[in-house]
Formats: structure tokens, C-alpha cells, sequence
């Protein structure tokens, strides 16, 4: 169990509702909870993966809530005001539903992706309704962004989300203006939300290769 984990592990209380998002670290905490049993908790997640992963451990799930006590996820990129772009799992509509319903939104990372400005290695990505992909592809570029819609990893069609939509990625020398970008973008017709989060983390815990981990709360200077 890693270190940023344990951490993790001592926000949870029981009777609380925990949602776990996508990926790696969420199967490690849904594993450190089936090892440790939390009492009462219900579980839920905006991934289906994960989802599946904590009914193969027989976690608890919670049917469609309406509150979520504390939210836990990863992300691709945050920057140490907190801002986050989650981009690569594609699933960014139902995370950022989920940690707008929270009443605590934890990020855990690798510490080497928070850093003083979002990585302009990662997208920008949207989630875009298929009949307007390429009014949202045009509009993209007159931003001067280059986009293109998702591949699958087979290169057999392109992605599709668990709503049916489609992932155009955005990308940019920087994201210095990433907040205007992403608000024009949600403006656009067609546009479900955007991978940008900006305002919802309410502290990430950041591990090192060392295992130290860096608390970076909202607030902190």
C-alpha cells in the first residue's frame, strides 16, 4: 500500500459515500479498502471499469446517489493552484459531475505532474456530440488549437464514450489560457464539457519516487 494511499485511506469515515474515479490508483485504493474495511461506506464511481473492479472485490456500491461525501481521482496534469486537465481516460463529463457533487474532491498523482504551469504535453479534450464534430473541429482551429477527433488504440473507428459521444483532443504550445479556451469551447455547440477542472480540487496528494508525499490544499501559497 503506498504511502499517498494510507493517506487516503484516513479521510474515509464510516457511513460516508466514496466515489473512486478511473484508473490505476482507484483499483489501488478499492484494494486497500476490501483489506481494510471501512464500516458502513457505500462506493461509487463515474468509471465503468472501476466499477466492475470493486464488484470483483465485493465492495459495497451505492445505487445512483445524490451526495457524495469525498471524491477520490487521478489526473493527467495539475498545476499547484489546483487547476487540473483529465484527459487521457476520456470519461472527464461523469469525473467532473461526480466531483461537483462531492463535498470533498482529493486528486492523487505522481509528483511529477503537478507542477507550476498544466503540461502542454496533455490535451485539452473534449466530449462532443457526433453530428457536430466537425463544426467543433473548425472552431477549434480558428482558436488556433489543432484538434482531431480520438482514435481507438486499433485504429478501428474512432473513441466513443459511455454516452455514445465522441473525444476531440486539443492541443497548444502552452495552456496559459487554457480557462478562456476551455469557457469558449464549452460554449460551442455540441460540446458536452471540456477536460479541464478548474476550482474543484480541494487537495492533491502528490507522491514522490521516494514515497514522501506533498499535500497541496486549496489555499496554500
Amino acid at each position: 500500500m503506498t504511502p499517498s494511499i494510507q493517506q487516503a485511506l484516513r479521510l474515509i469515515h464510516p457511513g460516508m459515500i466514496v466515489s473512486l474515479g478511473g484508473g490505476r490508483h482507484m483499483q489501488a485504493l478499492a484494494d486497500a479498502l476490501a483489506q481494510t474495511p471501512i464500516p458502513g461506506i457505500q462506493l461509487t464511481s463515474p468509471s465503468e471499469l472501476t466499477l466492475a473492479y470493486c464488484q470483483q472485490r465485493n465492495l459495497p456500491l451505492a445505487a445512483a446517489p445524490t451526495r457524495i461525501d469525498i471524491a477520490f481521482d487521478g489526473c493527467d496534469s495539475a498545476d499547484t493552484n489546483l487547476n487540473l486537465l483529465k484527459s487521457n481516460g476520456g470519461i472527464h463529463t461523469l469525473e467532473k459531475n461526480n466531483a461537483e457533487m462531492a463535498a470533498a474532491y482529493i486528486i492523487l498523482a505522481p509528483a511529477e505532474r503537478v507542477t507550476a504551469r498544466l503540461a502542454a504535453t496533455v490535451p485539452l479534450c473534449l466530449e462532443v456530440v457526433p453530428p457536430c464534430v466537425s463544426q467543433v473541429l473548425r472552431t477549434a482551429a480558428q482558436l488556433g488549437l489543432r484538434a482531431k477527433q480520438r482514435l481507438a488504440d486499433n485504429y478501428a473507428g474512432y473513441v466513443r464514450t459511455s454516452l455514445g459521444n465522441a473525444l476531440i483532443d486539443c492541443f497548444a504550445p502552452d495552456w496559459d489560457q487554457i480557462a478562456d479556451l476551455s469557457t469558449a469551447l464549452s460554449q460551442t455547440n455540441g460540446v458536452v464539457s471540456t477536460s479541464y477542472f478548474s476550482g474543484l480540487a480541494s487537495l492533491i496528494l502528490a507522491e514522490a519516487a521516494d514515497g514522501s508525499v506533498t499535500q497541496i490544499k486549496k489555499g496554500d501559497k
